[in-house]
């Protein structure tokens, strides 16, 4: 396969993830407004409650393997913005892979903090690709951090797909695990009581009482 090939496949895949990192956030705002939208919360809620770990760890393991392909197999070479990003990305292929075995959710508690530190350098990465004035001196003159090598359909560059994947994973965490839903309280206005009209030590209401004595005399 070429690099036009493999980045094409790298972009619908990055697609997917920003349509899912899209419903989750929809999901989240508008269940409070709406009742539609609300019962789509619940829905994806139980759909994604024993399939985070799993997405997470696929998520994980694909960029790693994209960015291994990039740079082993394509020969582009990495600029520091990269490394810094791929040493973000690369242990929680292994985290969450551990995690996913082990059934162990309180893998969120550090992949989604190392996830979040992945997507800020990412950001900044893409930013510096477009407005490369932001370019730190931390990135060379021979690789510099504002080199793009491809851009799919006319904005999705290497930082943008590492961008989407650590994306991802903040929000399979932060939304399954780590921000639990909860529920409005339920509402009691308008149940009907059938039982006995008592106060709280068993004796009849005064009322009960009155109306009795009423329907007797």
């Amino acid at each position: 396969m070429t690099l036009g090939q493999v980045s094409l496949f790298f972009a619908f895949l990055t697609v997917a993830a920003n349509v899912g990192v899209a419903g989750v956030a929809i999901a989240t705002l508008g269940r409070r407004v709406s009742p539609v939208l609300a019962g789509f919360d619940r829905r994806l809620r139980d759909g994604l409650a024993h399939q985070a770990l799993p997405l997470a760890f696929l998520v994980a393991v694909v960029a790693t393997l994209g960015s291994l392909y990039l740079s082993e197999i394509a020969h582009l070479v990495p600029c520091r913005l990269c490394w810094f990003q791929r040493i973000a990305m690369y242990p929680l292929a292994v985290v969450f892979a551990v995690a996913w075995w082990r059934r162990d959710e309180g893998a969120w508690w550090y992949g989604v903090p190392i996830a979040i530190g992945g997507a800020g350098v990412a950001a900044y990465h893409y930013l510096v690709q477009w407005v490369p004035g932001l370019e730190s001196s931390a990135c060379t003159a021979s690789v510099p951090c504002s080199g793009v090598y491809f851009r799919r359909f006319g904005f999705m560059s290497i930082p943008y797909m590492a961008l989407s994947g650590f994306l991802a994973i903040v929000a399979l965490g932060l939304y399954t695990r780590l921000a639990p839903r909860t529920e409005p309280p339920t509402s009691t206005v308008g149940v009907e009581h059938h039982g006995n009209d008592e106060d709280l030590e068993g004796r009849p209401q005064a009322g009960r009482q009155d109306d009795t004595a009423d329907a007797i005399g």
